[in-house]
């Protein structure tokens, strides 16, 4: 029993250390627009009280690009508008731009919004608190010796490992780290069910 227990929790340290292993991004001056779901359009707005146009660019994650110097629509007052649709790849799209604010050419700070497969963003913070509730139960089962608390535990691993099989980690949804990730959670809760079960039944 012991040794199963020791068994979970290296497991669980060292699937907690891989989420961890995010992606670090420069800092840089933008404002994020949100997440919007994969296929689908987003409107991108634009505020300025003295422009005559405003015109912006929009990239694609790979940082190809998808529309250049494109103009926005005023849609009164000091509002301007831009919709997208061309939303297949995952990731971050990055929007820069600018117009004749008071007659001079100024550029305006950078945009960005995530297409994500889901429209939602399941941050690697997000699975490390399930992950820590996860095996919080699957070690309370074993203290209590309550093999139907166990499966409890087990049953949210393969939730979580499905969580990241359809919809990623940080909006990664088709690369080997995801999937790999997503296939050890669900090979875990796996183990930890069938084990539970087989207990409870002898």
């Amino acid at each position: 029993m012991r040794n199963k227990m020791r068994f979970g929790i290296i497991m669980g340290i060292i699937i907690c250390g891989l989420l961890t292993m995010g992606i670090v991004s420069a800092e840089i001056d933008e404002t994020n627009l949100g997440s919007v779901k994969q296929n689908t359009c987003i409107e991108i707005p634009q505020v300025c009280g003295s422009c005559s146009y405003v015109n912006l660019t929009i990239y694609y994650p790979n940082k190809s690009r998808a529309i250049t110097n494109d103009g926005m629509t005023s849609i009164g007052g000091s509002s301007w508008n831009y919709e997208f649709c061309n939303t297949s790849n995952l990731g971050k799209y990055y929007i820069s731009g600018g117009g004749d604010v008071e007659g001079s050419l100024t550029g305006f700070d950078n945009y960005y919004f995530e297409v994500t497969p889901s429209g939602f963003n399941w941050g690697t913070g997000f699975y490390i608190i399930l992950f820590i509730l996860s095996f919080g139960i699957i070690l309370l089962g074993y203290k209590i010796e309550d093999e139907w608390i166990v499966m409890l535990g087990s049953f949210a691993l393969i939730i979580i490992g499905l969580l990241m099989l359809f919809y990623g980690i940080n909006d990664i949804r088709d690369s080997v780290y995801t999937w790999a990730l997503s296939i050890i959670t669900l090979m875990l809760g796996a183990y930890f069910s069938v084990k539970a079960g087989i207990e409870a039944i002898n």
